[in-house]
């Protein structure tokens, strides 16, 4: 019976009368004072700790004034007892010591192991261990004795142990001491890399040392979690140790389910050809020992184990300092909470997840195993599985601590690249595990380690390709890629036909996910896609959500493939079975294991005797028809034109994510009651129509009023998740639309939605929910996102809708920049940026001045994130002022209020002292501010001042800063100068900003700087701009220099910008030639005869067909006059060499005679 406060009456009780008996107790150094204590000790210790029975302070106030107080060291009797009372207060009822009890009852166990015998050592060490557990960075006085090389640990590991059980226990206490805990200080890096030196050292010794069984695999436990602690604690992966380590872990990954002689490699090579020849290592022999422990455990369990059927899915947890078993059901909950981490706590520990496995803190009885020779072999294959599922931890850990590019050299060992590597018996992988391995907690270990293996390899399975058919003597790297994604594919679907545990078969189906999202499938073969939704679908009506949900993320996944693939659109596209209903397409999914069970399985979609043609999604009436294109052909990338006659239905996709989303009825006879899916798989369904909408649109454009009504209807849902979500929907949708219309003009046959259409569309909306939501809605992350989709309606829509609409959209998105949340205010100043470009916004100065003082206000906000969208719409503003200019519009400009202006330019040239994602659009308003300014402002002192201050900015940011701010200062130069209103040539900042644009144009190592400072160099209207004889000869010789140091390329990135750079240079010299003058050409004399730049020139010729070379010649013709002397006339020659267009016949030269012989 127990109390109210949980604890068991009777032993309690017991509890209390030795506590008082010990509180009350002294010691008189006499015998019978022994013999007491000793009887104290026992009756204490035979107390049932299964329960909570102590207090903290009970537990220390006994540890601190009595135990430690009353034993002398010297009584080993005694001290044993004392420990195991220690070990029974600390791990058994999980109390917190103090920190001066801590403190006392280390000093007290380490002066015991320092002096006691061995058959009291591992006892001392038990309780040492439980002591310091989670409390390393407590005890930092204790880390020398302890971690030393003349300490006490470090010795009996090396070999000074004697005893088996000795050895368990040291390791077990360092395994402790690499335990990182919030809030506390680590070790220290010598320390840590000697306990990583030692657990290398055990790694690689303990699978070939003669050890008890047991002893050996719980020795081989403490070393990968203490591995796995060092690794994560430190986020350090030495790269010398990397091989050795991934050795090691990958011996042990398969501990006990292979017959194979173990053998542990010395390292593991990073080549694609990497599989180590276990018969040429010398160094680690079999282990006899182990091979006939083996033998005998399972020939002693041979007689009963016919008799018993194993439990599927159940496995007992006893390893030291395990908590106690709570059944089937919470193990299954410990798993549910640990996918991402394997069989492991979900804790996160101040920003970092600590990868333990649930029993690392508390031994579960031994007594929960049966003595029988059953009970032997069934606790034995059970702390097998703790070794296989630790060493999956310790690997992925290793993969998350490792780069990408480094682990993807080992993928040769951890994943078969061939059918034959992949069935061979004698090559172990994780498919090893995956397929064979009878704990569901290793598989799924294994599928959360391969999963990590996987993620974020994009960039490196790019060279994947099999679709090349032709057999060669060589096999290429991207052929050997192409099979292991092929072999990932099969493996992965066989382990989908036969797994039955739910929380294995969710990360199974993650898995599959994060291959889709990784591997190149335009450069596959047809078909992989095909089969692996084959298979998926089966489970779409799984009881278990969270597999419901996976096999979501894996639809997702497909959908969100880049580029579209005609494959994928064959998945999605509607059903060519007409039986096939929307109730029936989930209702009637034969479940794979029940199919298995009556001998009906279903086909993993990689049968070796099927042809690559069969392989079509047709699965009874749950599937839609598919044509699978021939093998040895590269899956092709669908057109819209393509899809219009595939598309005319709505997809079963579709079909499937509305009813999951919408409440549906029960049933038949139940009328009125309606059930909801769970919420995440209402939320994956709304992520997989976003993923549709975003890349396969065509395939759901008459879809349109489906996903309509469907967001409108979940605007209304109570739940601010399924609003968020349904609003990035709407996002998606809004932004495809727009898409659609801007391509109409496009003649590629496709059919696609009308303005019409799309004006009904947003009528619809408008007067539908997202008013309300934007008025009312409490759920900030919904409103920001709604202001994004109402910067999607688009210029050519936004004139057509009505005009209450549009003042509708203008009065709220005004009003949102005042929002109380910063997320709410830059969405709204962004949409304010699209809106203030449209024609007949931009057009409307009211609208414009108005923009102009909500983007005024929220540039002095003090969110970054808000100030950088408001740069953004300021320079868009510009943007519409400049064009308002260009299109003439006086009216316009005459009632801009040139106070509003000036609150413009003074603010963009303060913005150019921000953070450098603002400054980039600051000097890009400054730029167009520059351009606009008519003759009136012009005219005004505080205008020339302000232009004086605008330019000393763009100096400023074209010299330094990134590099995106550089050459946006450099095109607000080239603005600049566009405005003939701008007295250049006598203005005292011209000198300032040529001479550093000179520089940049030489100098800068990135070549888009250096392109738009080219641009601007060609941006001055007229010669005297460009100022003095010395400073144009300045800007020639600099732009002569940057088409040198252009050929100079020390940055390979940069290399694909060299002819554009090339060009630009080109044509500003090209434009400087047009306003060269008779004064200029003694000026370019000297320089034109020393530098021969024609080399350039005909590139530049060669690549553009400028309209403005011809006008050059005749310009330069002009000049040809009888007043010229020698040397200008040579100039004169040789501008016009340079730009010299010469004729087809011309460039036909006669061939010599050794070129037609050779021919």
């Amino acid at each position: 019976m127990a109390d109210e406060s949980g604890f068991s009456a009777v032993e309690r009780d017991r509890f209390e009368q030795c506590f008082n008996r010990f509180m009350k107790f002294t010691s008189q150094g006499d015998e019978m004072s022994r013999t007491n204590l000793n009887l104290l000790l026992d009756e204490i210790n035979s107390i049932d700790y299964s329960s909570k029975i102590v207090t903290e302070e009970e537990a220390n106030a006994l540890i601190q004034y009595k135990l430690c107080r009353l034993i002398p060291l010297h009584d080993e009797r005694l001290l044993v007892k004392v420990c195991q009372t220690i070990f029974n207060f600390t791990a058994r009822q999980q109390l917190n010591l103090t920190e001066s009890t801590l403190l006392a009852v280390t000093e007290y166990l380490v002066g015991g192991a320092q002096r006691c015998q061995s058959w009291a050592l591992p006892m001392i060490l038990q309780a040492l261990g439980a002591v310091i557990y989670e409390n390393v960075g407590l005890l930092t006085k204790f880390h020398d004795i302890l971690l030393s090389r003349r300490g006490i640990l470090i010795p009996l590991i090396e070999g000074g142990a004697t005893e088996e059980e000795v050895l368990r226990q040291a390791v077990q206490t360092l395994e402790n001491l690499t335990i990182k805990v919030s809030g506390q200080t680590y070790m220290e890096d010598r320390y840590a890399s000697l306990c990583f030196d030692i657990f290398m050292k055990l790694l690689h010794k303990i699978p070939t040392t003669r050890l008890e069984s047991m002893i050996q695999c719980k020795v081989m436990i403490c070393t990968l979690r203490g591995l796995q602690n060092l690794l994560a604690a430190t986020k350090i992966m030495p790269s010398e140790q990397l091989g050795p380590l991934l050795a090691g872990v990958r011996t042990s990954m398969f501990h006990g389910i292979s017959n194979i002689p173990v053998m542990v490699p010395e390292t593991l090579h990073p080549t694609p050809l990497s599989n180590v020849d276990p018969s040429s290592t010398d160094k680690t022999p079999t282990s006899p020992q182990k091979s006939q422990t083996e033998d005998n455990v399972k020939g002693q369990g041979n007689k009963k184990s016919k008799k018993r059927k194993p439990k599927k899915g159940k496995e007992q947890d006893g390893g030291q300092h395990g908590q106690p078993d709570q059944g089937q059901g919470q193990d299954d909950t410990n798993l549910s909470h640990a996918m991402n981490g394997l069989s492991v706590e979900g804790q996160v520990r101040s920003e970092q997840a600590v990868f333990r496995p649930a029993w690392a803190k508390i031994s579960s009885s031994e007594s929960d195993y049966s003595d029988t020779e059953g009970g032997q072999s069934s606790r034995y294959r059970s702390t097998c599985a703790k070794v296989r599922q630790c060493a999956l931890a310790c690997l992925h850990t290793v993969i998350k601590n490792t780069d990408k590019k480094v682990m993807f050299g080992y993928w040769s060992s951890f994943i078969p690249d061939s059918v034959t590597s992949g069935n061979s018996s004698q090559i172990q992988t994780l498919f090893t595990i995956i397929l064979k391995d009878p704990s569901p907690k290793c598989r799924m270990g294994a599928l959360a380690t391969l999963t990590a293996l996987l993620d974020g390899t994009k960039t490196f399975l790019a060279a994947a390709d099999d679709s090349d058919q032709v057999r060669t003597a060589f096999t290429a790297f991207s052929t050997v890629l192409g099979s292991t994604v092929h072999e990932l594919h099969r493996c992965l679907l066989l382990a989908l036909v036969s797994e039955n545990f739910p929380l294995t078969l969710t990360q199974l189906i993650k898995c599959l996910s994060t291959l889709i999202s990784n591997v190149p499938y335009q450069k596959m073969r047809p078909g992989l896609l095909s089969r692996v939704i084959k298979q998926v679908r089966n489970f779409l009506g799984h009881r278990d959500p969270n597999v419901r949900v996976a096999c979501l993320t894996c639809f997702g996944a497909v959908s969100a493939i880049q580029p579209p693939l005609m494959e994928v659109c064959h998945i999605i596209q509607p059903s060519r079975t007409t039986s096939l209903s929307l109730s029936s397409s989930t209702k009637d999914l034969p479940n794979p294991v029940t199919a298995i069970k009556t001998n009906n399985p279903v086909d993993s979609g990689f049968n070796s005797n099927q042809s690559p043609e069969s392989g079509n999604l047709e699965g009874g009436n749950v599937s839609p028809g598919l044509s699978t294109p021939p093998a040895g052909v590269q899956t092709p990338v669908y057109t819209d034109q393509m899809l219009q006659t595939q598309a005319s239905q709505t997809s079963w996709l579709i079909k499937l994510c509305v009813r999951n989303i919408t409440p549906q009825p029960r049933g038949f006879g139940e009328n009125g009651e309606y059930y909801t899916e769970p919420l995440p798989v209402r939320l994956e369904s709304l992520q997989v129509l976003a993923h549709l909408t975003k890349g396969y649109f065509p395939i759901i454009r008459n879809s349109l009023p489906i996903l309509r009504d469907l967001a409108c209807k979940c605007f209304e849902d109570s739940d601010g998740v399924i609003r968020l979500h349904t609003s990035k929907l709407l996002d998606e949708l809004t932004q495809a639309l727009q898409k659609d219309i801007q391509a109409l003009d496009q003649s590629d046959g496709a059919q696609r939605l009308s303005s019409t259409e799309v004006h009904q569309f947003w009528d619809y909306i408008l007067n539908g929910p997202i008013p309300k939501i934007l008025q009312r809605e409490a759920h900030n992350p919904v409103k920001a996102v709604t202001c994004d989709c109402l910067s999607n309606i688009g210029a050519d829509v936004f004139n057509i809708i009505s005009m209450d609409k549009r003042i509708l959209c203008i009065t709220l998105i005004l009003g949102l920049t005042s929002d109380e949340d910063r997320v709410v205010r830059s969405s709204a100043v962004r949409t304010l940026g699209v809106y203030v470009l449209y024609t007949c916004l931009r057009e409307d100065v009211n609208f414009v001045a108005d923009a102009a003082n909500a983007i005024l206000t929220c540039m002095a906000d003090s969110s970054l994130n808000v100030r950088l969208k408001t740069a953004w719409s300021l320079a868009n503003l510009c943007d519409a002022l400049v064009l308002n200019k260009d299109d003439g519009d006086t009216e316009f400009m005459e009632d801009f209020s040139d106070l509003l202006l000036q609150k413009l330019f003074t603010t963009a040239t303060h913005a150019c002292q921000d953070n450098d994602k603002v400054k980039s659009n600051a000097v890009r308003a400054l730029g167009n501010i520059m351009r606009y300014l008519p003759t009136r402002s012009l005219a005004k002192i505080p205008f020339r001042t302000a232009v004086e201050d605008g330019v000393k900015a763009l100096v400023k940011n074209i010299s330094s800063g990134a590099m995106k701010v550089r050459w946006n200062a450099c095109y607000a130069v080239s603005n600049l100068f566009r405005n003939s209103l701008l007295n250049h040539g006598n203005s005292p900042w011209i000198k300032d900003i040529l001479i550093t644009l000179c520089s940049v144009v030489t100098d800068c190592k990135n070549f888009k700087v250096r392109i738009n400072a080219a641009l601007a160099l060609g941006s001055p209207a007229e010669r005297c701009h460009y100022g003095n004889q010395d400073l144009y000869l300045h800007v020639w010789e600099s732009l002569i220099k940057g088409l040198k140091t252009a050929e100079d390329i020390t940055d390979f990135a940069e290399y694909r910008y060299r002819d554009s750079l090339n060009d630009h240079i080109c044509s500003a010299i090209l434009h400087i030639i047009l306003l060269t003058t008779l004064e200029d050409l003694t000026t370019l004399s000297d320089l034109l005869k020393r530098e021969d730049i024609t080399v350039y020139f005909d590139r530049f010729k060669n690549n553009t067909k400028h309209k403005d070379l011809p006008q050059a010649v005749e310009q330069l013709s002009k000049l040809q006059s009888d007043g010229l002397t020698e040397s200008e006339k040579c100039v004169v020659n040789i501008l016009i060499d340079l730009c010299r267009i010469e004729d087809e016949e011309e460039k036909k030269q006669e061939k010599t005679s050794f070129v037609q012989t050779y021919d």
